[in-house]
């Protein structure tokens, strides 16, 4: 089959010969859509574990069954998967947290092919038909979405609250539409890049421009009554950034760590504001079935819109030029697709 290769770090190879999946007890999809995610970026360094070349990167997809040995999915239907499914069995899962789950079943390949199987727990937990008014591209975005769902879930969000979500890229972005279908009172994106910044002003935030508007604790509390945000997302993976906006949030708001951070580089923060302002520092990872479920529902019902996200729509064999976009932030979302 078709493929778009790691086959070496920092390099994608097209092979038009690439072994094809098989599942005898699952799904077998012909994948329409697949997003590029900063895990596949980090990956293609070749650093990450349990990730090494050769082999096939990705998992935001959508497709079509080819091959189907559950009753509740038939040959042609349109659907989407999550990467990945607790065993429902462990201490973890029993808690309601399948994102610690340690052994969880995971897609057999990746999205970046042709075709992919879905093993049969992962299909009875997580597959869901795609409405005919939805497209591919769309249902593709599930699994980011789901994690930004378990993102402000772990938040304790409310409507009413606002938000500073620091970064403004994809996962940035998706958290700004997510609150604003939350009932947000007002969204704020701090974000150095112009481009970017209109997107977000464009999804209905306020934006903050590091290189103008001065210091950030100070603008979010100007915007927010003088009390700053109930919750700030730290949609940024440097620590330097993460360390600087812990003040920026409210009294009893929340500051959680979405981005993912370096593994040997500890945070220098405020213990005092922590203490005595009754800071809530969490972090999440991932997602947990039930919020992939409500991503995809919100999807299906088209309660938000991911479309103006993907800024990029390539087909499998220009994945190379994919890759070189989405890691030199030109790109918000590049999807590749197939017919």
């Amino acid at each position: 089959m078709k493929a778009a290769v790691f086959s070496a770090p920092n390099t994608i190879t097209y092979d038009n010969d690439y072994p094809e999946p098989h599942s005898a007890e699952g799904l077998l999809l012909h994948i329409h859509a697949s997003g590029i995610c900063g895990t596949d970026i980090k990956a293609l360094s070749g650093t990450r574990p349990g990730m090494q070349p050769p082999m096939v990167l990705g998992h935001e997809l959508a497709g079509e069954v080819l091959e189907s040995a559950l009753p509740d999915f038939k040959t042609g239907d349109r659907i989407s998967v999550a990467p990945y499914a607790g065993c429902g069995t462990c201490r973890f899962c029993l808690s309601g947290r399948e994102d610690q789950c340690r052994n969880k079943t995971f897609l057999s390949g990746g999205a970046f092919a042709e075709k992919v199987a879905v093993p049969a727990l992962l299909a009875a937990k997580t597959a869901w038909k795609i409405p005919a008014d939805v497209s591919y591209e769309e249902a593709a975005l599930a699994e980011p979405l789901a994690c930004v769902v378990f993102s402000l879930k772990t938040c304790r969000w409310e409507p009413g609250w606002s938000i500073l979500v620091v970064g403004g890229g994809f996962m940035g972005l998706l958290h700004v539409l997510l609150a604003s279908a939350w009932g947000a009172a007002k969204v704020l994106v701090t974000e150095p890049n112009p481009a970017r910044r209109a997107l977000a002003e464009q999804l209905g935030a306020v934006t903050h421009d590091p290189a103008v508007d001065g210091d950030l604790a100070q603008w979010a509390a100007a915007q927010t009554g003088g009390l700053g945000p109930h919750v700030v997302i730290t949609a940024v993976g440097v620590p330097e950034v993460v360390e600087s906006v812990i003040s920026t949030a409210r009294p009893g708001g929340v500051v959680h760590l979405f981005g993912g951070l370096p593994k040997d580089r500890d945070l220098l923060v405020s213990a005092y504001a922590i203490h005595y302002q009754s800071i809530s520092l969490v972090g999440t990872s991932g997602f947990r079935t039930a919020d992939y479920r409500l991503a995809a529902d919100m999807i299906a019902h088209q309660k938000v819109n991911l479309t103006p996200l993907i800024t990029t729509r390539l087909p499998l064999d220009k994945a190379k030029e994919g890759f070189d976009q989405a890691k030199s932030g030109q790109a918000v979302k590049v999807l590749l697709f197939q017919d």
